[in-house]
Order: C-alpha cells, then structure tokens, then sequence
C-alpha cells in the first residue's frame, strides 16, 4: 500500500544556505507527525517541499504514490488542490473574498457546482466554529478566525495529505486546542495523514511520533 506522503532523501538549498540535507520522511494515511526544532532547523521548508510548492534540489516527493516531480505542470496543480490541504502560518485567505468563497474555492477550481461547494463550505465553517462569519471577509475578522477559515479551506477537498505550519499559534489555548482537535478528527477519521509543524510541546505530544529537526537533519524520532 502507498504511503499518504513519502519524502526520500530530500535536500534543498537558498542559494549558499542548505534548509534540508537527505530528509527522509514516510506518513500513512491517518497518521499524524509532528515535526519540531528550533528556528531556522528546516521544518517549513519541509512543509513547502511536501506541499510541491518548493522543488527539492535532490530526492524525491510522493503523494499517494505519485511523484511529484515526474507529474506535468497541470496534473501536479490539480493534485496539489484536491489531495494536498495546506494550512500557512498566516491563513493566506484571499483578502476580498468572503469566508464561505474562499473556502469554496479548492473545490469551485476544480469545477465544482457552486451551490455543492458552498454547502461544503459552510460545513467545515460549522466544524471549526465560525459559521455566523461566513461572508465576512477576512480583514474584518481576527488572526484567528482566519486561521480557523484557512484550516475549513484545507480540508474540505477531503485530502489525503493535510499539511500544517504552526496552526494554532495565533490561538489562546482553549481555541487552539479545540482547532487542533478539528485537524486530528480529520486525520484519524478521514484517513487524511497529518503533518504537522510546531514549537508547541502540547501539539507535539497529540502526534503519533515527534520528529526532531536540527540543521536539515532529522535529529530524533519519538513515537508516542
């Protein structure tokens, strides 16, 4: 059986500065991994180079079998839509846009009748509690009631992969964990793997392993 997400050896590099050096990662469907370490270790870099949105210099990316770099243009755009749900660290909402649009707006990309992407919408927005903001939009609300929109929007493709970069750092921690519990129902019960960057202990603890970056490499792994 595939795995949800497979990185092999991956390295990347910023012009003379090496973020990754040989990252070897495997995630199954419903798993959750947390990766942790100090600033500046790698960890984003990795989340980007999961997401397709950065292209390793050497290794290999692979969701639910497919290789990203071997997928033309379209396909791996298509795949990042509907398979990859990405969560930033600043919500990446589009600005003009009402909450219900741009949550909607994975699935109205990939063709989706307007009506069907609305109601999908709407149902994340329920799941993670802001449904009465639901055409508001995003610089009428806090940091994180978009946050709480920007994870609606990252699963409501269903993906196999949900990606997360510190997600419930702009919470209280009430609000945190109740959107952290939002993400491991859909890991868990949706067969959606998890990964999830974070500096906070508690997060990390919620994972089924914590792997520890330092300098681009994989320091420790702890099952939990």
């Amino acid at each position: 059986m595939n795995a949800a997400l497979q990185l092999d050896s991956v390295e990347y590099s910023y012009r003379r500065n090496t973020a990754l050096r040989g990252v070897s990662l495997r995630l199954e469907p419903g798993e959750v991994v947390a990766v942790t370490g100090a600033s500046g270790c790698g960890k984003s870099t990795l989340l980007h180079c999961a997401a397709g949105i950065l292209t390793p210099g050497a290794g290999q990316v692979r969701v639910a079998g497919q290789d990203l770099a071997e997928l033309p243009e379209d396909q791996r755009a298509r795949l990042r839509r509907t398979q990859i749900g990405v969560v930033l660290q600043f919500g990446q909402l589009v600005p003009d846009l009402p909450l219900i649009d741009n949550v909607a707006l994975p699935l109205l990309l990939d063709g989706h009748d307007r009506t069907d992407a609305h109601n999908s919408a709407m149902g994340w927005l329920e799941q993670v509690g802001i449904a009465d903001d639901a055409h508001t939009v995003p610089a009428e609300l806090s940091g994180g009631q978009t946050q709480r929109a920007a994870v609606a929007r990252a699963l409501v493709t269903d993906p196999a992969v949900v990606l997360a970069d510190e997600p419930t750092g702009s919470l209280d921690s009430r609000s945190g964990q109740e959107l952290l519990d939002v993400l491991l129902q859909a890991a868990r019960y949706r067969g959606a793997a998890l990964l999830l960057v974070t500096h906070d202990n508690l997060v990390a603890a919620s994972a089924d392993r914590e792997v520890r970056l330092r300098d681009g490499l994989v320091q420790h792994v702890v099952a939990f």
